[in-house]
């Protein structure tokens, strides 16, 4: 699963490292072509001042008044030079130190071996005198331009960096601020599946309102789905007990035979199919959500009635004070409650139910002093209308139906022997926020 965040980041990185290096080389080269105009220009302004200088008169030799010509051609090395070439006569400026600028053909010339291994850009052009041609030239050591031009790009490249990563960090808070109000929607989703609030109320941008809508409407939709389901199953549930309840009366007066109890039998099966639809009905989308904000007192109602069902048996709650569960609490009740009366109704006289929050998760664990269970048949248990002793009443239905509640919230059971009380334990791992 890819990151918006991160991709819309490498991507604008990529294009700005792409549109920096273009934008440094394009103007480095500038730069350097406009340094190089600037030394052509001048090499040509001191041609014309050397030219203005010559005086020749043939037959008489050439030569320059060395007055008007710029000082720095008279300094050794100086990196400045001319060279005027007469046919076999040659003049020189004394920057060369008796050192000569080889003779070129074509008008600029780059990287020039010059004295003292300096690298030059000449100028040359042919002009015609007294019918003779004289070539003259004129260079500059183009090093420091170099050396400058290199410094500027290298500045330039790491302003380049700098403004790169400006721009990434505004990115990064940008798409941060951008993308709050999803955060806030998933909040919001979090809320709505604990059953805190029944939609999104987020305030959204143009762009998310449509998906905001979306998921109200989809989650009203579920809503009146299941209500209409719920209610439903309940009045096929409420018409159906009476009839069977009739029935069931009918058959106890009726003699003991072999088809009545295939009767009885069959309309055992009904009521437990009527009973799982019930409970498949009180727990189908209402959970994982909803708020149970008083355990404790909801459980010891429950411990109370089943005293005066079960009078010889003591039922200990350990639960901590104040304790909020984050799970619909006719859910929780319906978990208890079979899970209470089942062990009272196998203990011999003692019944513990502890009850904790511990790392993110409820832990629920209900044992009895009862014979308990072999082993091997714990699974069976949990199927439905297990019964591995029919000297107790009952439809074989409480495990069952704890263990698709729990399933629906994502939850596990497990069963097992009581170390305490050496009967039946069952432990349950609910996840909380």
């Amino acid at each position: 699963m890819y990151s918006l965040h991160q991709r819309l980041t490498l991507s604008l990185a990529a294009s700005l490292a792409l549109f920096f290096i273009a934008q440094t080389a394009l103007i480095g080269r500038e730069v350097e072509s406009l340094s190089e105009q600037n030394l052509l220009s001048r090499l040509h302004h001191d041609q014309e001042t050397i030219l203005a200088a010559l005086s020749w008169r043939p037959p008489a030799p050439p030569s320059l008044n060395t007055q008007r010509i710029p000082e720095i051609y008279k300094r050794p090395f100086s990196g400045h030079y001319y060279q005027l070439n007469f046919g076999k006569t040659t003049l020189y400026s004394r920057s060369l130190w008796d050192e000569t600028l080889p003779v070129l053909h074509e008008t600029v010339a780059h990287d020039i071996p010059g004295p003292s291994a300096q690298r030059l850009l000449v100028l040359s052009q042919t002009i015609w005198m007294h019918g003779q041609a004289v070539r003259i030239q004129t260079a500059e050591d183009i090093s420091h331009m170099e050396t400058t031009t290199s410094r500027f790009q290298r500045h330039l490249l790491l302003f380049a960096a700098i403004a790169v990563l400006l721009l990434l960090l505004l990115q990064s808070w940008l798409i941060r601020n951008g993308l709050k109000p999803l955060q806030r929607i998933r909040q919001q989703l979090r809320q709505l599946e604990q059953g805190e609030i029944d939609r999104v109320t987020v305030p959204a941008p143009r762009e998310i309102k449509p998906l905001v809508e979306e998921i109200n409407r989809l989650v009203q939709l579920i809503r009146s789905r299941i209500n209409r389901s719920r209610h439903a199953l309940g009045d096929l549930a409420h018409a159906v007990k009476t009839p069977l309840a009739v029935m069931g009366q009918i058959l106890q007066r009726q003699p003991v035979s072999q088809d009545s109890k295939q009767l009885r039998d069959q309309l055992q099966q009904i009521e437990q199919r009527v009973q799982r639809a019930m409970a498949r009905a009180r727990t189908a989308g209402s959970s994982p959500g909803g708020n149970w904000s008083q355990p404790e007192s909801d459980i010891q109602d429950i411990i109370s009635m089943l005293h005066h069902i079960f009078p010889g048996i003591h039922i200990q709650l350990n639960i901590p004070a104040g304790m909020v569960i984050a799970a619909d609490r006719e859910d929780m009740l319906e978990i208890l409650g079979n899970l209470l009366e089942n062990a009272c109704k196998w203990a011999d006289s003692t019944v513990l139910c502890h009850i904790e929050k511990t790392a993110g998760q409820l832990n629920i664990c209900v044992q009895d002093d009862g014979p308990g269970v072999a082993e091997d048949r714990y699974d069976e248990l949990l199927k439905r209308g297990a019964r591995l002793d029919e000297s107790r009443p009952g439809h074989g239905l409480g495990l069952a139906i704890v263990s698709e509640i729990v399933d629906a919230y994502q939850g596990s059971i497990r069963l097992g022997k009581s170390e305490e009380l050496g009967g039946l334990k069952v432990s349950i791992l609910l996840r909380q926020p």
